[in-house]
């Protein structure tokens, strides 16, 4: 073995002991030890780009970078707040100005997303109402499934498959 393999060796024995004793983020440390390996030369900048050569894979994070700069700036917050109603009515009818934008939402932006951004919302207004969250919170999941589907990007398996 040369140099070379010896040097790729002790990264990959590094960044697992890394990995079993959780230092890092897990996905800080892969990432560590990409960039180390390209750094000395044992990845060419092709190789490791090989790995993301999947767009659909490339996309998700690119979706999930947006969609976190959107619940950061709070505006899905405030957006949410004005289609949600303010008193209690009749239940099928609070499904459906719930479920009607998220849906819509949900079809631009990844469902994974959509879902950590909007339960706690849709918790706090149901306790508003004095109403069960339990019963919004999978309706919430359902629109969020039923927007995905619409389009490529609304789903990371329309991605994925598309990218085959």
């Amino acid at each position: 073995m040369t140099g070379q393999g010896f040097f790729v060796l002790a990264v990959i024995i590094i960044m697992i002991i890394a990995l079993a004793k959780e230092v890092m983020r897990p996905g800080l440390i892969l990432f560590s030890a990409a960039i180390i390996m390209l750094i000395f030369g044992s990845l060419s900048p092709d190789e490791l780009l090989a790995g993301f050569s999947n767009k659909g894979m490339l996309t998700i994070g690119i979706l999930f970078i947006v969609s976190e700069g959107i619940r950061q700036s709070g505006a899905l917050n405030q957006l949410a707040y004005s289609f949600l109603p303010k008193k209690r009515g009749n239940v099928r009818l609070l499904f459906f100005r719930m479920m009607f934008p998220i849906s819509f939402i949900s079809a631009f932006l990844n469902n994974t997303p959509i879902v950590i951004i909007f339960a706690p919302i849709v918790k706090k207004w149901a306790e508003s109402l004095n109403m069960s969250a339990q019963k919004f919170l999978i309706p919430l999941s359902y629109a969020t499934i039923l927007g995905g589907v619409c389009t490529l990007i609304g789903t990371s398996t329309n991605l994925v498959v598309h990218g085959l």
